[in-house]
């Protein structure tokens, strides 16, 4: 399973970013790459406890949900996103490109190096999250978004 705090996979994520410009546009979805920038960001952030959101769960999404996006299926295409990661709502707002790209990259690179005992954020759907699960969820996140912007 591949997870954000492999140093290869790591790596291959952040090359891939370095790819993304000003011009980039989506496959699918409404968000622009700014808005997708930001919004990466944003649950980087989440998952370290900078930005909490209120809890939206359900047994279900805390058990049946959340082992399935983590372990079986891929990310699905145009699933609503909670208010406080939308940046056309609640969401940091997008600036210029390359601050929105510094942003997601150091917010990745705290996260990776975050110490093992480091108390991670409980997901607005999926509940308590653990160090393993916030870094695949963090991957399957970002390799998401970085294939809706074609790299």
């Amino acid at each position: 399973m591949s997870t954000l705090f492999d140093r290869t996979t790591a790596e291959t994520i952040k090359t891939r970013i370095a790819s993304l410009s000003p011009t980039s546009q989506a496959k699918w979805g409404k968000m622009n790459v700014d808005q997708m920038m930001c919004h990466v960001t944003d649950g980087f952030l989440m998952s370290m406890g900078d930005r909490p959101l209120p809890d939206q769960s359900s047994f279900i999404d805390r058990t049946l949900i959340k082992f399935l996006v983590l372990n079986v299926i891929k990310m699905p295409k145009e699933v609503p996103t909670a208010a406080g990661l939308d940046q056309m709502r609640e969401g940091t707002k997008p600036g210029e490109f390359e601050d929105n790209l510094r942003n997601m990259t150091d917010a990745l690179d705290r996260m990776m190096h975050l110490p093992e005992d480091h108390p991670w954020a409980a997901h607005p759907k999926f509940g308590p999250m653990k160090r393993n699960e916030w870094g695949i969820l963090g991957f399957k996140h970002i390799d998401h978004h970085l294939k809706q912007f074609g790299v």
